[in-house]
């Protein structure tokens, strides 16, 4: 089911549109990669929060489908912004933190392409009744 899932995150518009390119789901986890564009930076030349947390938020969500095979929707999603992110591409790794019936929480970190931890992020993802059908 993880190839089938990094296939199908990997074809999705957002995830062309922020440049995203899932590595790998675990139950525990993924990890997305962002190739930033001159379009994903703003005037100052960094990547954009915007950018970073769509990422995280996108990321978040098929981190929680891979370990619960299930569908979800984003209930909320914290950001810290801790440092600007320069140089691509940013790594984006999701750990799930708890799961349950009804929910999900992930903690997801975003480094750049020094390594530099640049954001963290927490949320909770509302588990749908219904798995998630990506094909």
């Amino acid at each position: 089911m993880s190839d089938e899932l990094v296939g199908w995150f990997n074809s999705l518009p957002i995830s062309e549109l922020l440049g995203l390119r899932c590595v790998e789901v675990r139950s525990d986890g993924a990890l997305v990669e962002v190739h930033v564009q001159d379009c994903h930076r703003n005037p100052d030349g960094h990547v954009s929060g915007a950018v970073i947390a769509g990422a995280a938020d996108v990321a978040a969500g098929i981190a929680v489908t891979g370990a619960t095979g299930q569908d979800s929707a984003t209930g909320d999603l914290s950001v810290h912004f801790l440092a600007p992110a320069r140089i691509g591409p940013l790594r984006v790794e999701v750990e799930i933190l708890r799961r349950g019936r009804r929910t999900c929480v992930p903690q997801v970190k975003v480094f750049d392409g020094t390594g530099r931890l640049c954001a963290a992020a927490t949320g909770t993802w509302m588990l749908r009744d219904q798995p998630l059908e990506v094909g």
